[in-house]
């Protein structure tokens, strides 16, 4: 199928778009992106939306396939589940391109759910701010939104927590203080942001609130005080998140898998084999998986410890 054919069977609503069809349309040049747009805004909008989804699904499975352009396209639409399938399609994508139409979602008159999602996804640039891999300006962009939509109390709690979760690698006094403040919410959605943003920090004076965290009776508060801890990476949580391999709950486990394979060293590295020996299938996949993980992060070039 070519380009122009793709656009017909697109604007047909009975065309059969098959996977290797979405080949055409990956990583456009400036004039296919003008041809596509112009065909685009005249195609019923679930059919939009079922040809978005395709989109993400395909390049999950292949990372050759590149449709960015087309999902940021998506951003200036107002169709709301359009506008969550294009966020997530651009999930790994960190080109600056895309923050102003992440900043003009999050400060819409749209749905929470959709400016929820436009929260989370600036929260990847927030980590290349952390990392210095982010424009002074992009950075300022970025911070104040978040920030403005976080203080204000009118703002609907889904997306103020999202808030909270995205400025945390700021690591700003300021923000501390509404992580603080969250934590000590009688809201467990609140607190539960609060741990994840405690992780995201890069802060190791959470710690000690996390290992206290990791015994909490709430299932959901130990999955994500696990997580918390593997984003802090410090070893003195390991003997604490082994623990959570005997947890009632399977997801509090696997969390404690990740935890330690991010955490790395030579004591999650022993607990880590002996899950990958345990008998559990999805206990021994994780932990396999981390251990692969692990020994691509400390030998790159694959040469071996006895290279």
């Amino acid at each position: 199928m070519s380009f122009e054919f793709f656009l017909e069977n697109a604007l047909d609503p009975t065309g059969h778009i098959s996977a290797v069809d979405f080949h055409e349309i990956s990583d456009l040049s400036p004039e296919e992106l003008g041809a596509f747009a112009s065909a685009w805004f005249h195609i019923p909008v679930d059919r939009q939306r079922s040809i978005a989804s395709a989109m993400v699904e395909h390049a999950e499975d292949n990372p050759d396939l590149d449709f960015s352009a087309i999902f940021k396209l998506c951003l200036r639409g107002d169709d709301e589940p359009l506008l969550e399938i294009a966020i997530d399609g651009l999930w790994e994508h960190d080109d600056r391109s895309v923050i102003p139409g992440l900043v003009d979602v999050l400060r819409s008159q749209k749905g929470y759910e959709v400016r929820s999602a436009a929260a989370s996804a600036l929260g990847r640039f927030t980590q290349l701010a952390q990392e210095g891999k982010l424009l002074a300006r992009d950075q300022e962009t970025i911070h104040d939104n978040l920030m403005q939509v976080l203080e204000d109390e009118e703002e609907p709690l889904p997306v103020r927590r999202r808030c909270l979760e995205a400025l945390a690698p700021f690591n700003t006094m300021e923000i501390n203080q509404h992580i603080t403040l969250a934590y000590e919410s009688l809201d467990p959605d609140l607190r539960a942001s609060s741990i994840f943003a405690m992780g995201r920090s890069g802060e190791a004076k959470w710690l000690p609130i996390l290992l206290q965290e990791l015994e909490n009776k709430d299932p959901v508060i130990r999955y994500e005080t696990a997580h918390a801890c593997g984003e802090l990476g410090e070893e003195e949580a390991v003997p604490h998140l082994i623990l959570l391999l005997e947890d009632d709950d399977s997801e509090v486990q696997l969390a404690g898998i990740g935890a330690l394979g991010q955490i790395g060293g030579p004591l999650a590295r022993k607990v880590l084999m002996a899950c990958a020996k345990d008998g559990d299938a999805t206990v021994e996949d994780a932990a396999r998986i981390e251990l692969e993980t692990l020994d691509a992060y400390e030998d790159p070039l694959g040469f071996g410890v006895d290279s």
